[in-house]
């Protein structure tokens, strides 16, 4: 392949590219309609030229056939009175109408013929433009949904090449991050608040139980004596400890 033509076949590849991919269906379907209407006018003129000829044809041959038929009359006429000069001249012009007919009567028939032919054609023209017209909108509505399923294919297959479950994965750790740092200054915020009657409370609270504990031990030790018991056992440990010195002046 020449240099040329592989030129001249990238530049029609190139072009032919660009065409499809600039052409619209919508836009396109209308102006095939619209072309396809124009063309029918046309046709129809060209119909209606040729159904005129035919009648033009179909004139001339019946008034050769009146002419002929005048001319076997005139003849018989002049035979009757004994004329033959004038028979011979009528019987002669006969002749030339009986001709023209021929000629005539295969015009008609080619014209006739050709007629009948453009009307068929016509008539095809005709049911294609009204199936069109009727199938615009289902043409239409399928080109809208190609467009879309094409649309869907392109956007899944970029979700497919680009990786989001790493970027969502990382916001969603930044989202429970921020969650909880708010939880810890809300809590924070509340102990301030609350301040020393909160400890004070759970010293309270903790003697509660420390006394609670102890009077359960002295009852399981069999004691029933608590402050006082315990005031005694401190006085009588104090008397032991001072006669205790006393004895080891002496």
């Amino acid at each position: 392949m020449g240099v040329m033509e592989r030129l001249s076949t990238l530049i029609r590849a190139n072009i032919n590219d660009m065409l499809d991919q600039a052409e619209d269906p919508e836009v396109m379907l209308n102006q095939i309609l619209r072309d396809m209407e124009s063309e029918i006018g046309k046709a129809r003129s060209q119909v209606a030229d040729m159904m005129a000829q035919e009648k033009i044809f179909q004139d001339d041959l019946k008034a050769e056939q009146d002419k002929s038929s005048h001319m076997e009359q005139r003849a018989e006429q002049y035979v009757s009175q004994a004329n033959d000069a004038m028979a011979r001249e009528a019987l002669k012009r006969k002749s030339d109408s009986d001709a023209n007919i021929s000629v005539l009567q295969q015009q008609v028939n080619a014209q006739s013929e050709m007629v009948s032919r453009l009307r068929s054609q016509l008539d095809t023209l005709q049911q294609k433009y009204q199936d069109a017209l009727s199938n615009r909108d289902t043409l239409l509505a399928r080109h809208h949904r190609a467009q879309a399923q094409r649309q869907i294919t392109r956007t899944m297959s970029n979700l497919d090449v680009t990786d989001y479950g790493s970027d969502l994965s990382r916001m969603e750790n930044r989202i429970r991050s921020e969650e909880a740092h708010a939880s810890a200054e809300v809590e924070l915020n509340s102990d301030t608040a609350s301040g020393g009657s909160s400890s004070m409370f759970d010293d309270n609270e903790r003697s509660a139980q420390i006394d609670q504990q102890l009077a359960d031990l002295k009852s399981r030790m069999g004691m029933s004596g608590t402050s006082g018991s315990t005031s005694g056992s401190g006085s009588t440990i104090g008397s032991d400890t001072r006669n205790l010195g006393k004895n080891q002046g002496q």
